[in-house]
């Protein structure tokens, strides 16, 4: 077991190789290795680190709800001025156009992309609004002195939801779009613009400084296995993070706190990853091909893939714009894709090579997959705000239908695969 702290890590390192005195409270696994270790107690403001992956398994903070029910309150009330007031303005040869954050959605459904307006606005609106409720819903009983109804199973599904939650995926895209309509048109940002800057902080702020643990522990434990079975191997939840038997004999059981299904490995993980990446590496290829943008310019038009956009940004001058969309649109997806195959190649060949190499790389994986979001976003707010009659407009292309299958797949099967599995043959 390492020890970080937020300033001094060679500091609380020296005080816990010293301290031969150190007391320990609890057996915690490594939801990313497996590894059984023993938690110190910690001192407050330190982190503990895996001491074979180095993931962060738990740290020790002042309590943090109440920052955090602050925080969720005022992301509310921000929410309801960014999706109230208008968002944007485009102008063009007299003609004004005013959208707000729903515009775009709304062209989206209107041109038959269904689907594609759903995920928009679930990631976009649904979740980081479900996101802000469920806090608040959570932590204002917690401050009256008890739990709320079902608290386990909404702090859980906050939890899943939020790699989902893309609002700061949005506000790069919003950016992205209000750079290349500048070079067509004037653009005047609304109140709901600034307000939805501000949400973001916040809602960065309220989930980065939350410590869950100030609501696991005070939620009480309601599942267990059944009365008398006997106790099995340890596994962890990867919900709650709590560390518990599973029952003997068994590859699975329930999460004593927070009620989730708990395994010794995922089942099926192998398989399902592998039907997901494939599944993403046929949606590439039209994602790339097919235009993602039709811009029609007085009875012209003109069909952009997504390598064309970020031609056309290289030679416009806006470089750190083609840049940006390069890296989340192009290099990012095919860079999952890689990744995937290789750690599933890696662990069916059960090769022992720099597992925590192969275990960083897979953390990679599951940051960076949202990011490629930004492509799509760019096109959803094109659309809202180009919508001038025969002047100019941008509708969406197919080729967006089959770029979002693909960063929607690959983060699921970031999601379905089991990093546990890496470790599986290592020779400690």
């Amino acid at each position: 077991m390492l020890i970080r702290p937020y300033f001094s890590y060679i500091y609380w390192m020296s005080f816990f190789l010293k301290s031969g005195g150190a007391t320990f409270s609890a057996v915690i696994q490594c939801p990313d290795c497996g590894q059984d270790q023993i938690l110190p107690d910690l001192p407050l403001g330190a982190d503990a680190l895996c001491c074979r992956c180095e993931a962060r398994l738990f740290r020790k903070t002042r309590d943090t709800v109440q920052q955090t029910l602050a925080l969720a309150l005022a992301g509310l009330i921000l929410f309801c001025i960014a999706n109230t007031f208008p968002f944007l303005s485009l102008k063009l040869e007299g003609q004004v156009r005013e959208t707000t954050l729903l515009t775009g959605i709304m062209g989206l459904y209107q041109q038959g992309m269904h689907g594609l307006s759903i995920l928009v606005l679930l990631t976009s609106v649904i979740f980081p609004l479900v996101q802000l409720m469920g806090l608040v819903y959570l932590l204002l009983p917690i401050l009256a002195g008890g739990p709320a109804r079902h608290a386990a199973a909404v702090f859980r599904a906050l939890g899943r939801l939020r790699p989902w939650s893309m609002t700061e995926v949005f506000m790069l895209a919003i950016l992205v779009a209000m750079i290349k309509l500048a070079k067509m048109a004037d653009i005047v940002p609304g109140p709901a613009l600034w307000a939805f800057v501000v949400l973001i902080f916040v809602l960065v702020a309220a989930f980065s400084g939350l410590n869950p643990e100030d609501v696991w522990q005070r939620i009480p434990h309601r599942f267990s296995n059944a009365p008398g079975q006997e106790a099995g191997p340890l596994t962890v939840c990867h919900h709650c993070s709590l560390t518990s038997p599973l029952p003997a004999n068994e590859e699975a059981g329930k999460c004593p706190r927070c009620g989730a299904r708990v395994h010794k490995e995922k089942p099926g993980s192998i398989q399902r990853t592998w039907a997901l990446v494939i599944g993403a590496i046929i949606f590439y290829v039209p994602a790339n091909v097919l235009p993602v943008t039709i811009t029609g310019t007085l009875g012209s038009e003109q069909a952009d893939t997504i390598m064309s956009g970020v031609i056309y940004f290289m030679f416009t001058g806006s470089w750190h714009i083609a840049l940006i969309i390069f890296i989340a649109s192009v290099v990012i997806p095919l860079m999952k894709l890689v990744i995937l195959i290789y750690l599933l190649v890696s662990v069916q060949f059960r090769s022992q090579w720099k597992p925590g190499d192969r275990t960083r790389l897979y953390r990679f994986t599951e940051a960076v997959g949202r990011w490629s979001m930004v492509d799509v976003y760019v096109v959803t707010v094109l659309v809202a705000m180009v919508r001038l009659g025969p002047l100019a407009s941008v509708d969406a292309g197919p080729g967006i239908v089959y770029f979002a299958a693909v960063v929607v797949t690959t983060m699921f099967a970031a999601e379905s695969f089991d990093s546990r599995m890496i470790w599986d043959h290592k020779d400690m």
